[in-house]
């Protein structure tokens, strides 16, 4: 699981100009659409399914993409 904190999306966000629009990309070989649908915050309990040791963790998701298998 990949993450980033809060205060280094902020700054990140600060460098960009005021009227920049974001878009959350897909990646992967089913993606079905160009861009992820953009979610406001919401907090996740993490499974575990990439990685154990992250099961069970707590973090915020912002976008995402749909997934077929």
């Amino acid at each position: 699981m990949t993450a980033i904190t809060v205060a280094a999306m902020i700054e990140a966000l600060s460098a960009l100009p005021p009227d920049a629009e974001l878009v959350v990309t897909e990646s992967g070989y089913y993606c079905y659409g160009e861009f992820a649908t953009i979610m406001l915050p919401e907090a996740y309990t993490v499974e575990g399914v990439e990685n154990d040791a992250d099961a069970g963790r707590v973090v915020y998701r912002i976008g995402h993409s749909h997934q077929s298998y």
